[in-house]
C-alpha cells in the first residue's frame, strides 16, 4: 500500500513510526520508490542539490495550498529569483512593522472580551484568524473594506484547514482558493493600472511589480498567487496561537514571566510552541537522478520525504520530547550553540540560498505579539479535553481553546 494513505490516516505520528529511529527508511510514496529521512543528518540530505521541488507536491495539495506556479515548486535560478520577492517583502524592518500592527490589533480585539452571565465564550483560534488577517492585509497594502475582512480571513483559514483533508474539507478549501485567486488577481491588476497605490516596498507593491528571470512582468494570476503566499501563511499562525493559548493556561509560571516582560522567556516559549506543534508532519522533494539516500536507493523521480515532526521530537536532541518545556531554548552558561537542523518546524537549510521558509521571522514575531497579549489576560479554559488530535493535519487544540475571561 502506498504510504500516502497511511500518512493521511495517521497524521503526525506516521513518519516517526516508519523511521523507527533510523536515519533513512525505504517506502513507496505516491507510487514511487522513495526514502524517508529525519534528524539533522536527514535534514541536510533533504536540502541537497541532488533533489528538486518541481513535482514534489500532489496537485490537489499544491494547487489548493500554494497555487499554480508558486515559488514552492521552483528550483535553481528560477527559485532564487522568485524567492527574492519574499526576502524583500519580509525584511527585518518590515517584519517589525507587521509585529507592531499585530500587537495593536490584539489590543483592540481584546477590549471586547468581557465576562459575565450570558456573555458568549471567545474562541481563541477564530479571534486569531481575524486579528492576523486584519494585520497582514493592512501591512501588505492590500485594499480590503473593513466589512469584507472577516470573509477574506475565513477563506484564508479555510484553505489552510482543508488542503490535505479528503472530502468536504478539501472541497471547501478548493472553493475558498478559487475565490481568493479571483480577488487577489483583481487587486494586482488594479495596482498595475494605478487604481490601487500600495506603499512602496509593501508586499502588494512588490508582487504587482514582480518579473520573471527575463525581466517580463509575471502574469497577474501568478503575481496574485505569490501575494497570497504572504497573506495565507501569516493567517496560518492562528494554529500556533491556539496551541500557545492552551500552553499558557497550563504553564502559569511561564505565563507570569512573560507577563512581567521577560523577553528571553517569551522567545523560548514561542520556539517551544513551534517545536511541539510543527505545522506539517513531513516535507517532500524528488530525486533529479537515481541516487543513494543514506543507504536507501531512490530512482530518478522518486521522493525523499523529510520527517519534520520526528526531527523536532528526536530524543537524541530533545530529551523527553513530548513534554512542553520552553527552558530548552533559554541561554545557559556553558550551553553551546544548537545545531539549527534539529529544529525544522518551517523547513531547514539556508533562507537565502535554499528552500527554508523566509517567513519564520513573521511567524515568531506575530506569535510573540499574541503570547504577550494572552499572558497579560486572566482567563479560564473549558473543562473538556483540549488535547490535539495528531491524526488531523494541520492539528490544533480540539476546541480551538475557548477563552472565558474572568
Amino acid at each position: 500500500m502506498d504510504s500516502v494513505v497511511d500518512l493521511v490516516r495517521q497524521g503526525y505520528p506516521w513518519a516517526p513510526r516508519v523511521r523507527a529511529g533510523r536515519l533513512a527508511a525505504p517506502l513507496r510514496f505516491l507510487g514511487r520508490r522513495s526514502a524517508l529521512v529525519g534528524g539533522p543528518e536527514g535534514v541536510r540530505r533533504f536540502y541537497d542539490d541532488r533533489l528538486r521541488r518541481r513535482g514534489a507536491f500532489p496537485p490537489p495539495v499544491k494547487l489548493v495550498l500554494f497555487g499554480p506556479g508558486a515559488v514552492h515548486g521552483l528550483d535553481d535560478a528560477e527559485h532564487h529569483h522568485r524567492k527574492a520577492l519574499f526576502v524583500r517583502a519580509l525584511d527585518p524592518a518590515g517584519v517589525r512593522l507587521l509585529g507592531q500592527r499585530t500587537e495593536r490589533e490584539w489590543a483592540l480585539r481584546t477590549r471586547g472580551w468581557s465576562a459575565g452571565p450570558g456573555t458568549p465564550d471567545v474562541v481563541l483560534f477564530d479571534e486569531a484568524v481575524q486579528v492576523l488577517a486584519r494585520s497582514v492585509l493592512d501591512w501588505a497594502g492590500v485594499p480590503c473594506p473593513p466589512a469584507d475582512v472577516p470573509r477574506r480571513a475565513r477563506q484564508l483559514a479555510t484553505v489552510v484547514d482543508g488542503f490535505v483533508k479528503p472530502g468536504a474539507a478539501w472541497v471547501r478549501a478548493a472553493r475558498a482558493r478559487r475565490a481568493l485567486d479571483a480577488w487577489a488577481t483583481a487587486v494586482v491588476r488594479d495596482t498595475r493600472r494605478g487604481l490601487v497605490q500600495p506603499p512602496v516596498g509593501s508586499a502588494l507593491a512588490l508582487a504587482a511589480a514582480a518579473t520573471d528571470r527575463r525581466g517580463r512582468p509575471l502574469p497577474a494570476r501568478r503575481a496574485a498567487v505569490e501575494l497570497l503566499n504572504v497573506l495565507r501563511p501569516t493567517v496560518a499562525v492562528a494554529w500556533f496561537v491556539a496551541a500557545a493559548g492552551r500552553a499558557l493556561a497550563e504553564e502559569p509560571g511561564w505565563r507570569e514571566r512573560i507577563a512581567a516582560g521577560d523577553a528571553s522567556a517569551l522567545a523560548a516559549f514561542c520556539q517551544e510552541v513551534r517545536r511541539v506543534h510543527p505545522f506539517v508532519p513531513v516535507l517532500a522533494a524528488r530525486a533529479r537522478s537515481a541516487q543513494d539516500v543514506e543507504g536507501v536507493h531512490v530512482p530518478r523521480g522518486g521522493f525523499v520525504v523529510l520527517d519534520v515532526h520526528g526531527t523536532n521530537h528526536d530524543p537524541r536532541h530533545w530529551p523527553d520530547p513530548d513534554r512542553f518545556d520552553p527552558a530548552r531554548f533559554l541561554p545557559w552558561p556553558g550551553r553551546g550553540a544548537r545545531d539549527p537542523d534539529t529544529l525544522v518546524p518551517q523547513g531547514g537549510g539556508d533562507v537565502a540560498t535554499g528552500h527554508r521558509c523566509p517567513g519564520e521571522g513573521v511567524t515568531l514575531t506575530v506569535l510573540a505579539a499574541a503570547v504577550r497579549t494572552l499572558a497579560r489576560l486572566s482567563y479560564d479554559l473549558p473543562p473538556q479535553d483540549l488535547g490535539c488530535d495528531d491524526s488531523v493535519m494541520p492539528t490544533r487544540p480540539r476546541s480551538g481553546v475557548v477563552i472565558r475571561p474572568r
